[in-house]
């Protein structure tokens, strides 16, 4: 997954600094050493969850600018599984925002997650 969009996204002469966010497929899994991870999605419902926590945060935050992706369908280790570019005046803000955004993420997004192994697959559910 590239994430040049996401930064050209929040780019621009107002923003003092802009926090990169790159969630990756680790090894280490529930029950072994993670291959793979699938996911799948509501769409309409994951497009319109991820649009109010951005409102929220930018509601909350001194934030100026939010994009994200999060990768659907098989994601190897290694390879990035979500993209988040946060802008904002100021640092404090963004890391802030930051966490905080990825916090809903993991809460409110209707999104699940199969673990992939070698002898098999176990399914994490939403929020993992």
């Amino acid at each position: 997954m590239d994430s040049a969009w996401a930064l050209d996204q929040v780019q621009g002469e107002d923003a003092g600094c802009i926090q990169l966010f790159l969630g990756t497929v680790r090894k280490g899994g529930v029950e072994g050493e993670v291959l793979s991870l699938h996911y799948q999605a509501y769409d309409g419902m994951a497009e319109a969850e991820f649009q109010r926590i951005a409102a929220e945060i930018l509601a909350r935050f001194d934030v100026l600018r939010i994009a994200m992706e999060h990768a659907l369908g098989e994601v190897p280790t290694g390879a990035c599984s979500i993209v988040v570019a946060i802008a904002a005046k100021h640092r404090k803000e963004v890391f802030a925002a930051g966490e905080s955004f990825m916090n809903e993420v993991k809460a409110r997004l209707p999104l699940w997650k199969e673990e992939r192994y070698q002898d098999g697959s176990t399914w994490i559910g939403q929020g993992s």
